[in-house]
């Protein structure tokens, strides 16, 4: 049996274990810990495992929090990692739990020994005093920043760095077996990477910043997202584009049938879907949509509606195989049904501009939620079980 396989085996288990256990409207979910960090905008977060949660900011700073049993004070964080010096756009964990995975605007692909508590010991500073700004400039009014909490930390460096990128690293994926990863930077390069080994695959320039990318369960298909962020689409017209990953030839071109830039794509774990959302430039109403492709054809599914009032952020689908989960900004996290294409609930406060949920991530186990809040630069951990 092959590890790609075994991953499927486990993660069709993990659906029906959760299934089992939760009711698909997620009725019950509620907020059990909100993790403060006003250092800066959180950009990035990731489970590792289902009780411990990474998360990076705009200054390159890692954090790294346990999380308690259900009904547990909420923590400090435990580790910090260092050796980043640009935002971090992207958290990945291996499948096995055991690598972090982040990537950068220095440039920069680091590898982070997920699980170990040895470091030098330190201190950092929550809700340091940076002021709060809107994502955009009319914002009503800014929340109250909390007093400065200082705890203690160990402080950890890199295991290894892939060294490949000459700009910032937008895009980051890998396999459901850990065998390969996926990046893409600001120069057009993507890299296929041997991710045991640490060695690179293939590469290929694009014609544009790479924003946000995917790779196929198989690992033989990347799908880019390509657009500068900000510009006119008359001045730099976003593309999108299914890679071979083994020859770095041009599959598919989508970029009349998507018509815009993606901010997130994803493959489902099964490859049955390909996700991706709209949020490239901040236009008014709800225009963070987000579409369901056919992975073997590149045909559009449906699209979710309605969408993320000014864009959509960042998508995660839930261990169960049946819901997908998207974040936008207009500060809510949404969950949609796959299969019908609908809404089954909101999570969080309808804010029509101003902060963003930037990140999410969904534990391996499907219990838990966590969600990057602009507002107050913290992580919100939902229980999806209401436990």
């Amino acid at each position: 049996m092959s590890r790609y396989s075994l991953s499927l085996i486990v993660w069709c288990m993990l659906g029906v274990s959760f299934a089992a256990a939760q009711p698909a409207s997620f009725a019950d979910t509620k907020v059990i810990h909100t993790l403060p960090w006003n250092s800066d905008v959180i950009s990035a977060v990731a489970f590792i495992g289902n009780d411990k949660v990474a998360v990076g900011n705009k200054r390159g700073d890692i954090l790294i929090w346990n999380l308690p049993a259900p009904g547990g004070k909420t923590p400090d964080p435990v580790r910090r990692l260092v050796g980043h010096t640009g935002e971090i756009n992207r958290l990945l964990v291996t499948p096995d739990g055991k690598t972090l995975i982040s990537a950068s605007n220095d440039r920069a692909v680091k590898l982070w020994d997920a699980l170990s508590d040895a470091g030098e010991p330190g201190k950092v500073v929550l809700n340091d005093g940076v002021p709060l700004k809107g994502v955009v400039e009319k914002v009503d009014k800014l929340p109250k920043l909390p007093p400065p909490i200082e705890a203690k930390v160990i402080v950890q460096k890199p295991i290894k760095e892939l060294a490949g990128h000459k700009e910032w690293v937008q895009g980051l994926a890998q396999t459901p077996d850990g065998k390969r990863l996926v990046s893409g930077d600001d120069q057009g390069v993507i890299i296929v990477w041997d991710l045991p080994a640490g060695k690179e695959i293939q590469r290929w320039q694009c014609k544009h910043w790479v924003r946000s990318l995917a790779i196929s369960p198989d690992g033989k298909t990347v799908a880019a997202s390509q657009h500068v962020p900000g510009r006119n689409k008359l001045v730099v017209p976003p593309s999108f584009h299914f890679w071979d990953a083994d020859t770095g030839k041009m599959k598919m071109d989508l970029t009349k049938e998507i018509n815009g830039g993606m901010s997130a794509v994803a493959y489902s774990p099964d490859g049955k879907w390909l996700a991706m959302c709209r949020g490239n430039l901040e236009l008014e109403g709800p225009t963070g949509k987000v579409t369901l492709l056919d992975p073997s054809t590149g045909k559009k599914i449906r699209e979710l509606t309605p969408g993320h009032s000014r864009g959509a952020t960042d998508l995660a689908f839930h261990p169960d195989g049946k819901h997908i989960f998207s974040a936008g900004r207009d500060q809510l996290v949404k969950i949609w049904h796959l299969e019908d294409g609908k809404l089954v609930r909101d999570l969080g406060k309808f804010v029509d501009r101003g902060f963003w949920i930037t990140s999410i991530s969904i534990s391996p186990d499907g219990r838990l939620l966590a969600a990057a809040d602009d507002s107050e630069r913290k992580v919100v951990i939902y229980s999806l079980t209401g436990k």
